[in-house]
């Protein structure tokens, strides 16, 4: 389906809505995941927090508070059930900051972030923006792995950027960045 791009320019600190319809995406070894933005579902808010603890040792989002340059998007294994992953990002000017993706831990595996991460290059391609950019640990290397398979390349190294007791005392992280016009 073909998406038409905004005629005018939107200030750079507000980004437009997300459309309201959900996306199913096929999935490897689920028969399909639902992507759809986040609303105001306090369940599905809860359930992105949780899932949220569960993967990082500070908050990387927050979902109740959202500005209206804040974007987030949820995976469900089908419309209306429990969340089984999110990506929060912000649109920062040019370019969409994806401040955190998370999987629940029995999900993982299945193509939920990539399907996710996909949605919020889409959105980017979209609105023109010129970068995708996220921010990743050294010691994760599935996601390093992931991010690099959906053409996201390392811009830097960036030293310290984690507290030591974040991710199993590495304090390093790559910054990452693709372009969304450029097609995968």
């Amino acid at each position: 389906m073909h998406r038409r791009r905004p005629r005018r320019p939107r200030p750079r600190d507000r980004a437009p809505a997300l459309a309201p319809s959900s996306y199913a995406l096929p999935v490897s070894s689920v028969p399909t995941v639902v992507v759809e933005p986040l609303g105001s579902d306090i369940v599905a808010i809860a359930q992105c927090i949780v899932l949220d603890a569960d993967a990082f040792p500070y908050a990387s989002a927050t979902f109740g508070l959202r500005s209206a340059s804040a974007r987030a998007w949820i995976a469900r294994s089908e419309p209306g059930s429990r969340v089984v992953g999110f990506l929060a990002a912000r649109v920062d000017g040019r370019r969409l900051s994806v401040h955190g993706l998370a999987v629940d831990r029995e999900a993982r595996r299945r193509g939920i972030a990539r399907s996710l991460l996909r949605e919020a290059i889409a959105y980017a391609r979209d609105l023109g923006l010129w970068a995708v950019i996220l921010h990743v640990s050294l010691a994760n290397r599935a996601a390093i792995a992931l991010y690099s398979a959906e053409g996201f390349s390392v811009r830097r190294r960036l030293r310290d950027f984690y507290p030591p007791a974040a991710f199993d005392g590495e304090t390093d992280a790559y910054e990452m960045v693709v372009d969304p016009r450029t097609p995968t």
